[in-house]
């Protein structure tokens, strides 16, 4: 039966020494050994090789194994060899009698044991052994421990996929030379993105990407000469840390050029042609600079720049590029507020059926009255909404919101209302959910109710796009494809879609004399093919009515017939408007 520790000496340093356990089957050897240990070690003691064997399972801690070779049931060596699978790293002492030799070298040359005593062994004997184990085990330990801190000190401050400093070490490197810790002169941070055409080739399997990303380091690492630190940011994102006497202007562009035609290259890495482009945003780093991930988001929104311009050409982040990201924050916590707490408004813009004189329908519109900026556009809020995140609960709110005003609308004499819906949105997963609800609580018809997205579907997910279409359609709900003909348009996706509505772009109105009539007559044409209502949208003035007559168009929108105004509005404008009066 294995005995604690706490059995043999209550001491309260006890738990801080080293853990030795003693087996053997004689009892007397094992008081003995008690004695002469139990004031230097953690001891425990058993009887038997399987005692000893739950002892370690308890005391995986254990240093030193000391066992008597001859033993019932299982042998000291058969024990020694079992218990190195519980505590591979203790070490091991075997007391052998002088009718052992055989048993003892076989054991000796398995590996099974450290050294063995011979019994009877005196007490000085003991501790020396014992001590040498100790030692012996101490120096592994301290080995592995060494070996383990480098292993994590490579992991943290090496990207594993690239060979550069890792993101974390990049931030540790730059706050020590905020805090002026590296007296370097001036400095700046360049951040390279890696766009890699086609877009998808920087996600496909593991090692065509690592090769893709082992080229962009090599060639960022031809410039290591002229940088303090070159680590890898995020997937495709790459910093630069510099130190150079000369930050005008530019100097720091022509290196963020140089940077950028370094990783511009083509590669067949991924099993297809791909080319790489690099776009480059670069940040000077001055006194008042303390918090190196803010320079770092700095760089981000400096890189960004370039990609919103789309002109490739390194970008130096600017004061008024803070400030402008500063604006953008604030206008994002704001509008984040305005959905949660229903700050939103919706006004409506009525269709027209010049053929007949009656009214369509209406489209539904949100407009945003900040309390601080005044009036801020759709063409502001949406896009914030859907790069913040928040494009699906405003999309959420805003069906909410029509659903519940449609009824009193459909009394006021318009057959039904039209709703924007994102694409993001209509691929959510508690997107038919949210409209079933919406619909329900608001006691509305489906006929009452019309979806527009717009042709930006076509890029989608053609097969889950057309499921949940249909799944809109079969509740009665009407589609449209808004903006059609500005840029994805596909006859072949649009033909297998449940769509009954097309709505051109308003610019071809505008562009009429300059290419916009004949896209407005093929899609009349495709339609009447299709057997599709158009709307034409972005008819503001009698000339641009009188276009829509002369190709034929009869159902028109746009400020010559009524601006978007509150549901408020909506009677008196009906009633002033003759067009449309009963």
């Amino acid at each position: 039966m294995a005995e604690t520790a706490q059995d043999l000496d209550r001491a309260p340093d006890v738990e801080s020494r080293p853990r030795i356990l003693c087996v053997d089957d004689e009892k007397q050897v094992l008081d003995g050994l008690a004695l002469q240990l139990r004031r230097r070690y953690t001891l425990g003691l058993a009887t038997s090789g399987a005692d000893g064997l739950a002892y370690l399972r308890e005391h995986p801690d254990t240093c030193v194994i000391i066992s008597d070779m001859r033993m019932p049931g299982m042998d000291g060596a058969s024990f020694l060899a079992a218990s190195r699978k519980i505590t591979p790293d203790a070490r091991r002492i075997l007391l052998t009698g002088h009718s052992d030799p055989a048993s003892t070298i076989a054991a000796i040359n398995d590996g099974q044991i450290c050294r063995f005593l011979s019994k009877p062994c005196d007490q000085k004997t003991l501790a020396e052994a014992i001590d040498a184990a100790l030692a012996d085990h101490g120096r592994e330990m301290q080995n592995r421990s060494e070996i383990r801190r480098l292993a994590v000190h490579e992991l943290t401050t090496r990207d594993r996929g690239s060979g550069l400093t890792s993101r974390e070490s990049l931030i540790q490197t730059l706050d020590l030379w905020l805090k002026g810790s590296h007296v370097e002169g001036p400095g700046a941070v360049y951040l390279v993105r890696a766009r890699a055409q086609p877009t998808f080739a920087l996600d496909l399997d593991s090692s065509s990407t690592d090769d893709l990303v082992g080229e962009i380091a090599a060639r960022l690492n031809a410039f290591k000469a002229s940088f303090h630190c070159i680590a890898r940011w995020d997937t495709q994102t790459f910093a630069l840390l510099e130190s150079a006497p000369d930050m005008t202007p530019d100097r720091l562009l022509r290196r963020g050029q140089e940077l950028s035609e370094a990783i511009s290259f083509s590669s067949e890495a991924t099993g297809l042609r791909v080319t790489v482009q690099a776009t480059v945003g670069i940040v000077v780093l001055t006194p008042d600079m303390t918090d190196a991930r803010a320079v770092m988001g700095n760089a981000e929104l400096a890189e960004l720049a370039v990609r919103d311009k789309d002109a490739g050409l390194p970008f130096l982040f600017t004061a008024e590029l803070g400030e402008a990201a500063a604006h953008r924050r604030a206008l994002v916590r704001s509008l984040r507020q305005a959905i949660m707490e229903d700050q939103l408004e919706l006004n409506y813009q009525p269709i027209i059926d010049i053929e007949c004189g009656r009214l369509h329908s209406v489209e539904a519109l949100a407009r945003w009255r900040h309390p601080q900026y005044g009036n801020v556009a759709p063409g502001t809020f949406i896009p914030l909404a859907e790069s913040a995140g928040l494009i699906v609960p405003f999309g959420e709110w805003a069906m909410r919101r029509v659903c519940k005003e449609a009824a009193s609308i459909v009394e006021k004499g318009f057959p039904r209302v039209a709703l924007n819906v994102s694409v993001i949105q209509l691929l959510d997963p508690e997107f038919l959910y949210g409209l079933y609800l919406a619909l329900d609580d608001a006691h509305l018809e489906p006929c009452a109710l019309e979806i527009e997205v717009t042709e930006s579907v076509f890029a989608q997910d053609m097969d889950r796009l057309l499921s949940i279409l249909l799944d809109v359609q079969k509740l009665g709900i009407h589609i449209a494809i808004d903006d059609f003909g500005a840029g994805y348009s596909s006859l072949t996706y649009l033909s297998r879609l449940p769509v009954s509505i097309v709505k051109t772009d308003g610019a071809f109105m505008r562009d009429f004399d300059t290419g916009g009539e004949a896209i407005i007559v093929a899609t009349l044409g495709m339609a009447e093919k299709f057997g599709l209502e158009t709307i034409i949208e972005g008819v503001e003035t009698a000339v641009m009515l009188e276009n829509a007559r002369k190709v034929g168009a009869s159902l028109v929108q746009g400020f010559y017939f009524a601006r978007p105004m509150p549901i408020g509005s909506l009677d008196g404008w009906r009633d002033a408007f003759p067009l449309v009066a009963d």
